[in-house]
């Protein structure tokens, strides 16, 4: 699989760019994702989720990575080779100032420049929702998963709770569950698992975002959870707590959706073809 090196990334300006959140929206996503209980507990979901599913040896991608940290769990999973996927040319940036920075690249989820059925697992974590074509990149996804292979992605969720924060995040849309299992299905997924999770921030979403109470915050959704230390501890609780309760029973509602699926064994003799195109 020819991949650039962290280096290399291509002129955005050669791309046919959707609407994407601005530099600043990654600066503050690159200041806190390592330490912030939001991205940390849905690191754990990914952790939980995939243990024991990628095979030492398989290689993965993390479409959308953002500032890369879901790639460091891919990494301890198994993956021999992991890279990273961003429209962004800014955010890339943040990763490879890193020491010892993932491969990345600057690509479109639309476009991905991968050879058919060449990875093991994909995840694209709260990334398909910026997209006008959400299912043109499942579909792609579907194209780079070798048959059997795992796909694991993330979209927000309830359109009712649009709020300031989706405008900011160049958010397309939000999703109910059954939408959401409908797209992936499209693309020609087998479909193993949806759910939602951060159930317990519906509440206070909702008072936010769909009551006057929204005008007594003046803050980012990632400010609003890290005025207080005490804040981010009890949230990484409940989180904690969501987690061992999702290893058995779906979560009937949350802020947000996951989705485990594969893409389906081939017929002998059939080979692997590529997926939606």
């Amino acid at each position: 699989m020819s991949v650039a090196p962290t280096s290399d990334l291509h002129a955005g300006e050669a791309l046919g760019i959707e609407v994407q959140p601005d530099d600043e929206y990654f600066d503050v996503m690159a200041r806190v994702a390592e330490t912030h209980w939001w991205y940390r507990a849905r690191r754990d979901w990914v952790r939980q989720v995939l243990r024991g599913r990628l095979p030492t040896g398989e290689r993965a991608i993390d479409v959308g990575c953002g500032t890369g940290e879901a790639m460091a769990v891919l990494d301890e999973l198994g993956a021999s080779v992991t890279v990273g996927t961003d429209l962004s040319s800014h955010v890339l940036r943040h990763v490879v100032r890193r020491p010892n920075p993932p491969r990345v690249l600057e690509s479109q989820a639309e476009r991905l420049p991968f050879p058919d059925a060449s990875a093991g697992c994909v995840i694209s974590l709260e990334v398909i929702e910026h997209l006008d074509d959400d299912l043109a990149a499942l579909r792609e996804c579907h194209r780079l998963l070798r048959p059997g292979g795992t796909l694991l992605v993330t979209v927000p969720a309830y359109q009712w709770l649009w709020s300031e924060h989706d405008d900011r995040a160049a958010h397309r849309r939000r999703y109910r569950a059954a939408r959401f299992e409908r797209a992936v299905r499209d693309a020609g997924f087998e479909v193993e698992r949806v759910t939602y999770y951060f159930s317990f921030l519906v509440p206070p979403a909702a008072l936010l975002r769909r009551t006057p109470l929204k005008r007594l915050v003046n803050a980012t959704d990632e400010d609003v959870s890290t005025m207080h230390p005490l804040i981010d501890k009890g949230f990484a609780g409940l989180a904690k707590l969501e987690r061992a309760i999702g290893r058995r029973w779906r979560i009937p509602f949350g802020l947000s959706i996951l989705c485990v699926a594969h893409r389906p064994a081939v017929p002998a003799g059939d080979g692997a073809r590529g997926g939606g195109r």
